[in-house]
């Protein structure tokens, strides 16, 4: 399947899951197991105090599993946008910034592909380069809009 989509030589890796609200759980809990694997055996109290970064136009489920994962008080989430609901990176990386100084460690940025309120769609690449940058997982949530359509016929 890695090869259809034009992974070179197939590399990568992935999961099926049943909807979007338990992918994005996946992915939050995949970043942090990828930065701090020693979480599956010692917990949160033996990791430093997590940030993560998205719009306020987050998909609603990803908020429910912000607050899942919000064990401790090492959790921490900051919104980045503007006001059509796009995220600014400039913003963002201020705010990564912000967040380090303050002792927590980004790791987890949720970048949107269609908003379910709006319909934004964050500037991905810009987003992807800031993440690079400072080695957070970026994650794109990608909500469904329907179609509206006014068709006399």
């Amino acid at each position: 399947m890695r090869e259809m989509i034009g992974w070179p030589g197939g590399c990568g890796d992935g999961i099926f899951s049943p909807g979007g609200a338990i992918s994005n759980l996946y992915a939050m809990l995949i970043a942090r197991f990828k930065m701090f694997p020693e979480v599956k055996e010692k917990g949160m109290s033996a990791i430093p105090r997590l940030v993560a970064f998205t719009s306020e136009q987050l998909s609603y489920p990803l908020l429910l599993h912000f607050i899942m994962i919000w064990i401790s008080p090492a959790f921490k989430m900051f919104h980045a946008f503007n006001y059509r609901g796009k995220m600014i990176p400039s913003d963002l990386e201020r705010r990564i910034v912000e967040a380090k100084q303050k002792g927590y460690v980004p790791f987890f940025v949720s970048a949107t592909a269609g908003t379910t309120v709006y319909g934004a769609f964050d500037p991905l690449v810009a987003i992807s380069d800031v993440c690079r940058k400072f080695n957070i997982w970026m994650h794109v949530d990608v909500s469904i809009l329907p179609l509206i359509h006014n068709n006399p016929q």
